[in-house]
């Protein structure tokens, strides 16, 4: 034991003598974690969307406008139609609602109550138009209740809907949705998973250097076993990847103040996603014969299984065909794992399955690397 410990502790100074493995393994998941995070951390939840509402001056109007900016979800103001449509184009407001003139008017013709103006159809967009297609509901059964256009009762009944409180629905939350904080720590474990599988699998090809130098093979003939050298170069990496993803939690919790979940289940989970990114950097290693060629296939397999397997963006936005797709990478269940711990939701089947296939993938990793590896 003492043997391997030596090994992996010279190694692994090696490792970061130079100034490029500095910045690849701290530095750049920091700076890239602290800009993005920002942007995730920077939003008040002050900001709502802003409508605009456009009514002739009425008081059927006005309490129709009261109606309509009950809802909290979004800023209301009032505005003159020019004005409305130049700030939906310039992006000012997400949309314009034109109240008609006459609403008993258009009821009896059949027109529109409502015309919502937007530059496009976004998920804002189609939040809003429902909500404003209720709002048109009510108004058009207050106008059928009352008998003869009884104008006092009409804005009588408006107000009162205006009013209301919104419904008190009592709800179980079976998953946590992200906090501020989880959500930047989950960006920031994204940027570290990517960089640490790059630093890792960059020293790890660094044996085919040591091949060429000659170094490998003087350490092969020490009274140390293969064994032990190799444990000792694995160790060594498994540690380069602790020391960054603790440097990296560290940093984030200072900024940001991001939370990591419960270090009971964080901890051992960081510890299995390190052991397979070391298994798949040492199998990279193995299946290429110079250096070039390992940092070559290492840019190509990396960037795109980190794209398939959301570091990058949430799998959520993308087809559900890519979302099958991503169960065939490590990456996916990591973060599915870390978002797990993270949020502090702790679903044991999601951590379990998550925890079972990187161990399955850690296992294959690790088969093709060592059976492959040359120790001549």
């Amino acid at each position: 034991m003492r043997k391997v410990m030596s090994i992996a502790i010279l190694h692994l100074k090696t490792l970061f003598k130079t100034p490029s493995a500095i910045v690849l393994m701290f530095i750049m998941p920091i700076m890239f974690s602290i800009i993005f995070g920002g942007i995730g951390a920077g939003g008040s939840s002050q900001d709502k969307p802003l409508v605009l509402m456009v009514a002739a001056e009425d008081e059927s109007n006005s309490r129709i406008m009261d109606l309509m900016s009950s809802n909290d979800q979004y800023s209301w103001l009032k505005a003159d139609e020019k004005q409305a449509r130049s700030s939906v184009e310039n992006q000012e407001a997400i949309a314009a609602v034109l109240i008609a003139e006459s609403i008993a008017e258009n009821m009896e013709l059949g027109k529109p109550l409502f015309q919502i103006v937007v530059q496009r159809k976004t998920q804002e967009y189609l939040a809003l138009s429902s909500y404003i297609e209720g709002v048109g509901r009510t108004v058009i059964q207050t106008f059928e209740m009352v008998p003869e256009q009884d104008t006092v009762a009409v804005n009588a009944i408006l107000d009162q809907a205006a009013g209301r409180e919104t419904l008190d629905i009592s709800s179980e939350v079976i998953q946590k949705e992200e906090s501020k904080t989880g959500s930047v720590g989950m960006l920031a474990i994204g940027f570290t998973i990517m960089f640490m599988m790059f630093g890792i699998s960059g020293a790890a090809s660094a044996i085919l250097d040591e091949k060429i130098g000659g170094t490998w093979q003087r350490l092969l003939t020490s009274p140390t076993s293969k064994v032990q050298v190799m444990i000792g170069y694995l160790f060594s990496y498994f540690m380069m990847g602790a020391i960054q993803l603790f440097v990296l939690m560290v940093v984030m919790n200072f900024i940001y103040g991001a939370m990591w979940g419960n270090l009971i289940y964080f901890v051992p989970f960081a510890a299995l996603v390190i052991i397979t990114i070391v298994g798949f950097s040492l199998m990279m290693a193995s299946i290429v014969k110079t250096r070039q060629q390992a940092s070559a296939l290492s840019a190509v397999l990396i960037v795109s299984t980190c794209m398939l397997g959301g570091v990058y963006w949430p799998l959520e936005i993308v087809p559900e065909f890519m979302q099958q797709i991503a169960k065939a990478v490590p990456q996916s269940w990591m973060i599915t794992g870390f978002r797990e711990i993270v949020s502090g939701s702790l679903y044991i089947p999601a951590i379990r399955n998550s925890a079972l296939i990187l161990l399955a993938f850690s296992l294959l990793f690790f088969t093709i690397g060592l059976k492959r590896m040359k120790y001549n």
